[in-house]
């Protein structure tokens, strides 16, 4: 069962009971009009930098079951990057990772506070209302932010982190270098994403985005951590197509994994 309950992100609320929040914040694809004034008009520029599909890559109606909350933006991230603060958020992808120019221009304070307010304000409220009611079923309110992330570095991320290998691992775990979860937490689930595929790495080559930290801050209690999943085991970059036999073979691995990640308890 699905709740959309505003214009940028759906809800799937959990069956029976409630483990953990699953969030994909950056699978969007919604251009809202009010943006265009802003944004460059080539819409694989524009997507360029897209978690493409990654909300198909889970059963989300298995995770529901499992007792696990999902929340999913609409809104494209180079409108609204919702793995950002407040201030960074709206329009921060100035150029995409190929360099590319994708903001025209910004817009002036007043429109920008309402943007952020319709756009970015709402996910994080629902972020925080479903955190503090699993403290009522858990005493580890767990939570999990799935992303997807380019097979190989581009020129944006060597600037960023000038030393991480070209080619990435298939899986990147991170929790801000051991801060947002128990070793133990985030081991379980390489261990789980080891059962499919080779290289699984920890907080290399993201240690964890803004919703990781703050989950981190406001919800210490609980365990938290990224998940990045190469696009190269799931789709064609180029010309931005899911590979279906590769879906097929991730999809019930990553389910699994993330149904068991949140149903091993840790910090108990």
């Amino acid at each position: 069962m699905k709740i959309e309950t505003n214009p940028i992100f759906d809800y799937y609320p959990p069956n029976n009971k409630f483990i953990g929040v699953l969030s994909i914040p950056h699978s969007g694809m919604d251009l809202p009009e009010e943006f265009t004034p802003y944004l460059s008009n080539n819409s694989k520029d524009l997507a360029q930098d897209v978690d493409w599909k990654v909300h198909e890559l889970v059963d989300i109606a298995a995770i529901q079951k499992a007792g696990i909350a999902v929340i999913k933006a609409h809104i494209i991230r180079t409108a609204v990057d919702l793995n950002r603060s407040r201030e960074l958020a709206l329009l921060n992808w100035k150029k995409n990772s190929k360099g590319i120019e994708v903001v025209l221009k910004d817009p002036d304070e007043t429109t920008a506070q309402r943007l952020l307010g319709k756009y970015y304000d709402p996910y994080y409220e629902m972020m925080r209302t479903l955190m503090e009611e699993l403290k009522n079923y858990t005493k580890v309110p767990n939570f999990v932010d799935l992303h997807s992330m380019p097979s190989k570095a581009e020129e944006y991320h060597l600037k960023i982190n000038p030393n991480q290998p070209i080619e990435r691992p298939d899986f990147c775990l991170s929790d801000q270098h051991g801060k947002t979860c128990e070793e133990a937490y985030i081991k379980f689930f390489q261990t789980e994403l080891m059962k499919g595929y080779k290289n699984v790495a920890i907080n290399s080559p993201y240690v964890g985005g803004h919703i990781t930290q703050h989950v981190g801050k406001h919800w210490p209690q609980g365990n938290n951590i990224q998940i990045e999943i190469s696009r190269g085991i799931y789709m064609n970059e180029e010309v931005k197509a899911l590979n279906s036999e590769q879906v097929e073979y991730l999809k019930p691995r990553l389910t699994e994994a993330i149904i068991n990640g949140f149903e091993t308890q840790f910090r108990a």
